[in-house]
């Protein structure tokens, strides 16, 4: 039986908290990687550059699925993208302006933010451990995959978002969140990926809210314990112990993967 993992990244196999990959879940992707009826792929808000996260272990995912499905990888090449067109960026430039919100862009490769404040350096160093260049004219020279916007509190973020009718948002901490247009998806990403790959079952494993679609497309879905989103672990056939018990791998041995 040939079966294909999808992992999300952040907190479900890079800890936010140690900012590494944990040992034992370290040793399930290695043990997972060395069977030869797994294959293995990653499905994440980041752009491919920002895998480097998990360089160590990077070789070892046959699909990568990136900026929450807008751009796909398999066996490091490009298959598919959807990026973000220059009119529908600049509407939400105009409507954002003079507001208290930071926009930022999301290359495969790169990002920016439309300015800097405190609140920037805070949020990507505790959230994502990375630092965008300012430059409110990125996506005049780069293309954009995904918008992510800061604010005080997630409800501003929610109620501008109803006012962009275009893209769908996806919250990822109280004030951060990830703009893509409404089909993009990581499940719509995976669906790219695998389209022609002959697999048995697809299992997927995640703790955000961008992994719901992802989960619900799995023949086996795994929710992480530290996810703050009851709709995830609705989806789930497993929970999965808090990714900073590094409890994966006696977990998979529970349920009979490895």
């Amino acid at each position: 039986m040939k079966t294909i993992i999808i992992f999300d990244v952040d907190n479900t196999i890079y800890s936010k908290t140690f900012k590494k990959v944990l040992p034992m879940t370290k040793k399930l992707i290695k043990t997972l990687y060395h069977n030869p009826n797994i294959e293995l792929g990653v499905a994440t808000g980041r752009g491919l550059k920002k895998l480097d996260v998990i360089d160590d272990i990077l070789y070892m995912f046959k699909y990568k699925i990136v900026v929450n499905g807008a751009a796909v990888f398999v066996d490091e090449k490009m298959i598919f993208d959807e990026p973000i067109k220059t009119q529908d960026i600049k509407e939400v430039l105009k409507l954002t302006k003079g507001m208290d919100f930071n926009i930022g862009m999301v290359g495969i490769n790169d990002e920016a933010v439309n300015f800097w404040d405190d609140r920037i350096g805070y949020g990507m160093k505790a959230l994502r451990g990375v630092f965008p260049k300012v430059d409110e004219t990125f996506y005049l020279h780069t293309s954009v995959y995904q918008l992510w916007m800061f604010a005080d509190y997630e409800s501003k973020i929610l109620e501008i978002a109803q006012k962009m009718n275009k893209f769908r948002v996806f919250p990822w901490h109280q004030g951060g969140a990830d703009f893509t247009y409404p089909h993009i998806n990581k499940a719509f990403g995976i669906k790219k990926a695998l389209m022609d790959q002959n697999y048995d079952r697809l299992i997927c494993i995640g703790d955000g809210y961008n992994d719901i679609e992802m989960l619900d497309y799995a023949d086996i879905a795994i929710a992480m314990e530290n996810t703050r989103f009851d709709k995830l672990k609705e989806k789930a056939t497993y929970i999965a112990p808090a990714i900073d018990k590094d409890e994966l791998y006696d977990f998979f041995k529970s349920i009979d993967i490895i």
